[in-house]
């Protein structure tokens, strides 16, 4: 499958445009100073993909997005850049059977000036990234990696880079996310430190702002607005949104850097924080922000920004990287194709909790035969649809090829990280074995009242437990530091296979458990 990747590879340099219907809403002919456009959590999403908020009309694909970008940029008569948010690689087979190959690219192709390093470039090893790297035809940035002194930057780890296009002069500066050493396996990232992002965004600015009319931050950190605005056609709000990135945007001086782009958070982020307009295009292809700087009254600049949806039905789709997608799938076809188990109604992922995460946390306890398992939210990448659901279904829901572990932990340990998962606002795990009442106004890891196993009885804080984990969570990830170090048997299977096993033995058409296994104090079960 290696020519694939070269003819992949190969095929990166720009093709030719084709015809397109897109409008520009906000072509303002030669006041446009600068367009950004930028997509984020790409997670190899190669081929388009119908979502529920679409109108069962596909959205992006690289083919399409290749067309977006070459028509918005073509629309606007103005200088443009095209920037990433991070996270590019992980999450389809499509690019996974490459370590990333094919999703770099695909940015190749579409022109990406520089990018944000995610916390998902690091899950096959940084030898593995900086081998992208090489590969890369644009800028994987991020100021706040150093080593754990604090005080040496990894020579792969670029800070910030200058664009000069159309006579202007743009500075990018990148920042990783600070929880990258517990949102990737923490081996992945040993001797590697990730720092504030304010306080290095600060640190390289002045350099940035010397050389550059506008500075511009790709950050993988994010946030999350309120539904009820559309942050899609305009702007929403400061405080209608939330997140990292925005308390990072708050401790700039106002109005310091001109523009973040943010990830991470698979959100739609359109507002304006401390003066710095900050957005956000969901994930997977599924929007392409779209940020103009424009000549205002008495020469003032101005920002106008929106996320376009980029519909495939909107544009021609770039025929050479069509072609060239088509013969790469053709490798894996024959697995991706292969019928797997029937659904009976959608599993969607939605609430504090709901069918698909305990139907897997089910399958890990089976398979694992432990007392109890914890399955991480972050780990369950995509919903089920009702029907025949193939090994490429299956693999979208669960792409990280996690190992299988039975831990063996004390009752005080367990409670510990099932303490854990009921940290944030919400559940952020789904667990088999155990049923649990808890109270959110609590202070973390106070929150649980009760707890009863499957056998009726409590967590005995001196009694032995054994608990089914991914090898993410048992090193740590995902803040499960609790568990590391615990004795671990390993059952020589990743998750995936695990989930399979156990479909294979259930009642077809398959329905996901539906009995509650948190129950919040004041709510709903």
């Amino acid at each position: 499958m290696h020519w694939l990747f070269a003819l992949l590879l190969a095929g990166a340099a720009p093709f030719p445009v084709p015809p397109s219907r897109v409008s520009d809403t906000t072509r303002t002919q030669d006041g446009v100073l600068l367009r950004v456009l930028a997509i984020n959590d790409l997670h190899g999403a190669l081929e388009p993909q119908t979502w529920p908020w679409s109108g069962g009309r596909a959205v992006g694909g690289a083919p399409a997005l290749k067309a977006w970008f070459d028509t918005l940029s073509r629309a606007c008569h103005c200088t443009t850049v095209r920037l990433d948010g991070g996270d590019e690689m992980q999450g389809t087979l499509l690019s996974n059977v490459g370590y990333g190959r094919a999703a770099v690219a695909a940015l190749n192709a579409f022109g990406i000036d520089a990018a944000a390093i995610g916390n998902h470039e690091f899950d096959w090893s940084v030898d593995t990234l900086r081998a992208r790297m090489a590969e890369a035809h644009y800028r994987f940035l991020a100021a706040n990696i150093t080593d754990t002194t604090g005080r040496a930057r990894p020579d792969w780890a670029e800070p910030w880079t200058l664009l000069e296009r159309g006579g202007q002069k743009i500075a990018v500066i990148g920042l990783a996310l600070r929880a990258t050493p517990t949102n990737t396996a923490p081996r992945n990232v040993t001797g590697l430190a990730f720092g504030d992002g304010a306080a290095a965004v600060k640190r390289v600015l002045p350099q940035a702002r010397a050389a550059a009319s506008f500075v511009i931050v790709v950050a993988h950190e994010g946030a999350f607005c309120d539904s009820g605005g559309d942050a899609a056609a305009g702007p929403l709000a400061a405080a209608a949104c939330h997140g990292e990135i925005l308390d990072v945007a708050r401790r700039l001086d106002s109005g310091s850097v001109d523009l973040i782009v943010s990830g991470h958070t698979h959100s739609l982020v359109n507002t304006v924080v401390n003066g710095i307009p900050v957005v956000q295009a969901r994930s997977s292809g599924a929007g392409i922000a779209v940020v103009d700087f424009v000549r205002g009254p008495g020469g003032r600049r101005e920002v106008l920004a929106r996320v376009e949806t980029p519909y495939t039905d909107r544009v021609s789709p770039d025929p050479e990287l069509q072609n060239l997608i088509a013969l790469f799938k053709v490798g894996i076809e024959n697995l991706t194709s292969r019928a797997i188990t029937r659904i009976k109604v959608d599993l969607r992922r939605g609430g504090d909790e709901y069918g698909l995460g305990r139907l897997i946390a089910d399958a890990m306890r089976n398979v694992a035969k432990a007392d109890v398992a914890i399955v991480n939210n972050g780990g369950i990448r995509a919903d089920l649809a009702a029907g025949t659901a193939t090994y490429g279904d299956l693999y979208r829901v669960m792409p990280f090829q996690n190992r299988m572990l039975r831990l063996t932990v004390k009752g005080d340990v367990l409670r510990q990280a099932l303490e854990h998962a009921v940290a944030g606002d919400r559940p952020d795990g789904h667990v088999s074995g155990v049923e649990l009442w808890y109270d959110s106004k609590q202070r973390p890891g106070r929150r649980i009242g009760k707890a009863v196993l499957a056998d009726g009885k409590g967590i005995d804080g001196g009694r032995s437990y054994t608990l089914a984990v991914s090898d993410f969570l048992a090193t740590g990830g995902s803040g499960y530091t609790m568990l590391v170090g615990s004795p671990a048997a390993d059952l020589d299977v990743v998750d995936l296979d695990a989930f399979i096993q156990y479909l294979a033995v259930l009642r077809q058409p398959i329905a996901a458990p539906d009995d509650a296994r948190w129950h919040k104090k004041g709510g709903g079960g």
